[in-house]
């Protein structure tokens, strides 16, 4: 992926709100690249993080999101585009 990114591994179905939370966010945030994983159905984060219990938001390939939740996500998105201007 180029950078920045953002990406999401769904590893839960509790988290799929947060999934499609990502899904909407993306086109806010055209600058960032964007991209959810369904865990079982995607394996091509595998090679880069393992294989995941949790799902999880990684920015640029290196930072893990401590907190999921909306506001989190959102500020991590925000945060993400203020350092392409």
């Amino acid at each position: 992926m180029k950078h920045p990114c953002v990406e999401f591994i769904l590893a839960c179905a509790c988290c799929d709100v947060l999934g499609e939370f990502v899904r909407t966010l993306a086109p806010e945030f055209p600058e960032i690249e964007t991209r959810v994983y369904v865990a079982g159905v995607d394996m091509d984060y595998i090679p880069k993080y393992g294989a995941v219990t949790e799902s999880m938001l990684v920015i640029n390939e290196s930072e893990v999101l401590p907190e999921l939740s909306k506001a989190a996500i959102r500020k991590a998105f925000e945060d993400l585009a203020a350092t392409v201007k």
